[in-house]
């Protein structure tokens, strides 16, 4: 089971609407469901109205100014070791709970997985990889050693195997 953390924090100088926050969290639903997502942490900047979104989400809130010190204090929140990192904004597609339970059965339980964006030109339709990093599902050890929340850099560093489910845009 894993711990869903969700990153709500500005992405590009384009703010991130509790609308956008609030899909990305339904989209988790399956996989509570499913058995895969014990629990979620919402963690963003103070003062954004977060408190409600959490609230009616059955969920635990972090505010911190800096995404990585919201990652940090996240992460300590976080009750399971293993954790699904999602940037808010994001909603994973269908498959994604059975892609996910099959490499853990199967692929070993102590490898990192990326979760891509959904193509969203013709680059990325023919080179799914270069898709920016959505999610990142690892070891909560393996994440405090990292000592960052960029998603992109995490996935070099911890070596992540690629899934290949995809998560949308919500925004």
């Amino acid at each position: 089971m894993l711990t869903a953390i969700l990153l709500a924090y500005d992405a590009h100088a384009q703010p991130l609407r509790r609308d956008a926050v609030t899909r990305s969290l339904a989209s988790l639903v399956e996989a509570c469901v499913e058995g895969l997502v014990a629990d979620a942490v919402l963690a963003g900047a103070p003062g954004r109205g977060l408190d409600k979104v959490a609230d009616e989400a059955g969920c635990e809130l972090v505010e911190a100014e800096q995404m990585s010190e919201g990652l940090a204090q996240a992460l300590a929140a976080a009750r399971r070791e293993k954790i699904l990192l999602l940037n808010a904004g994001y909603a994973v597609e269908r498959g994604f709970v059975d892609e996910v339970n099959d490499a853990f059965a199967y692929g070993g339980g102590d490898r990192c997985y990326v979760l891509r964006a959904a193509p969203a030109s013709l680059v990325t339709r023919l080179i799914p990889r270069l898709a920016a990093p959505a999610g990142i599902i690892a070891r909560k050890s393996a994440l405090r050693a990292q000592a960052s929340a960029d998603l992109s850099r995490l996935a070099r560093r911890l070596r992540c195997s690629e899934l290949s489910s995809s998560a949308r845009r919500t925004f």
